[in-house]
């Protein structure tokens, strides 16, 4: 049977392209080896957000106390958590294979290779198609000197592990590990990172990985920057990690989140690879073989869902003929407590760079639904020297929904000067957006302009 798209791979960006080709008329063939929904539904994007929904609410109830709610007692029941969470991933896995199923999109379990121009083989079978679109993600990394296994953890394992740990130690401080560390610690668990660079996040400046750390040890999270790990000892109580500078760490069970590799391999002896495994696309998420397209994780950083499924509706709405532009300001958010959210350059990128610009920060404590949050934080904005907006940081409650504001700012070009006149509602915790655009030219109401 010939079809006009073949997807290798269900995650958001496979499903995603499937349901808009589906939508604009081509027959649609979509190959998945697990489940629809990929790591980010089953295993990592969805469960993890339900898991921190769960620790923030014990946060919450904790809180209460200080201010009058009295609760009496309260527990936790580690299955029934779990069970919330799978809840979640079936809501939305079956919502993705409904829609996938009423739009028409063939659906076979199996794992994809490619052939040649159009031509894919699943186990024995081939199929044919005017295009492929490969979007088979990533998995963990991992180090040569603390192999997985044991109590050696994927956060896929940790995240389905029987019980809360007693004590955990994280390697690595991106984005997984800082959520997974966040949750544990507010349910109990002693928890410590391990972070070979200087700062959190990778090229996170220092100013904002300060407030960052000062937070996560609100929480109950140590944080250990500018710290290798050069081997793991595992006994029948935990591991031991042996530490570069002689010391060591003993914790119940380690997390080893230290990136992500691509799911590449398969399609290596036909397709151009850089030097990180990653495929070769041109600007229009084309490989290196006519007609075969790439997206998400297997084209290189930033590894985040929404750029998969921007760049899959992206690449379908081309071959359709529409009009289309490839994603191109990307913003990012860990869930943290509280969030922390970024999009275009910050300061230590910028000087990198050799740019000119000014800055404002406007604190959290001068925003009036922050203070009845009783939450802390930071926003920091970034312009060239005519006001234009060259990059937002967000660390604040919700600063996930926040901060495609300034996504769209960036994105269109825009002075700093139109999120500062844009009027914002109050109370809001967007309204410190507001407030540190308008501290950009010296006219924030609610600090001192310096």
């Amino acid at each position: 049977m010939m079809y006009d798209l073949i997807i290798v791979g269900g995650g958001p960006g496979g499903y995603s392209a499937a349901l808009r080709a589906s939508q604009l008329g081509m027959k649609v063939l979509l190959v998945e080896k697990k489940r629809i929904g990929g790591v980010c539904l089953n295993e990592g994007c969805i469960p993890t957000k339900a898991l921190l929904h769960a620790a923030h609410t014990l946060l919450e109830m904790k809180k209460g106390e200080e201010f009058g709610l009295h609760l009496g007692s309260f527990g936790l029941e580690w299955e029934r958590v779990q069970a919330y969470v799978r809840r979640s991933v079936e809501k939305l896995v079956g919502g993705v294979e409904y829609l996938l199923r009423k739009t028409g999109v063939e659906v076979i379990e199996g794992e994809g290779s490619l052939l040649g121009p159009g031509r894919v083989k699943v186990g024995e079978e081939e199929f044919s198609s005017r295009w492929v679109i490969l979007a088979t993600g990533s998995r963990p990394m991992e180090l040569a000197q603390i192999p997985f296994g044991g109590r050696i953890l994927t956060s896929s394992r940790l995240m389905f592990t029987d019980r809360i740990p007693r004590s955990l130690v994280i390697v690595g401080a991106g984005a997984i590990g800082l959520e997974m560390a966040t949750a544990f610690s507010l349910l109990g668990a002693e928890v410590k990172v391990v972070e070979a660079l200087a700062t959190p996040l990778g090229g996170m400046d220092r100013d904002m990985a300060s407030f960052l750390l000062r937070a996560l040890r609100e929480v109950g999270v140590e944080v250990l920057t500018s710290t290798k790990v050069e081997g793991a000892e595992q006994g029948n109580g935990g591991v031991r990690l042996r530490l570069q500078d002689g010391k060591e760490l003993e914790a119940e069970f380690v997390l080893v989140s230290v990136g992500r590799v691509p799911n590449s391999e398969i399609f290596k002896p036909l397709l151009e690879v850089d030097d990180r495994g990653f495929l070769k696309v041109d600007p229009s998420l084309q490989t290196s073989m006519e007609g075969v397209y790439a997206i998400g994780d297997i084209v290189g950083p930033p590894l985040l869902a929404h750029k998969a499924h921007h760049q899959g509706v992206y690449v379908v709405e081309k071959l359709a003929g529409k009009e289309a532009a490839p994603p191109r300001v990307i913003p990012m958010a860990v869930f943290t407590e509280p969030e922390f959210a970024s999009v275009g350059l910050n300061e230590t990128r910028a000087r990198a760079l050799g740019l000119k610009f000014k800055k404002a920060r406007f604190p959290l404590a001068a925003n009036g639904r922050a203070v009845t949050l009783e939450q802390e934080g930071v926003v920091k904005v970034l312009s060239d020297e005519d006001g234009r907006l060259l990059g937002v940081q967000i660390l604040a409650p919700s600063a996930s929904e926040i901060i495609s504001e300034a996504a769209l700012a960036i994105r269109e070009g825009l002075k700093a000067s139109r999120l500062a006149d844009a009027v914002h509602v109050h109370p809001t915790v967007s309204e410190a957006l507001m407030e540190a655009a308008m501290a950009l030219e010296g006219r924030a109401i609610h600090i001192l302009n310096r």
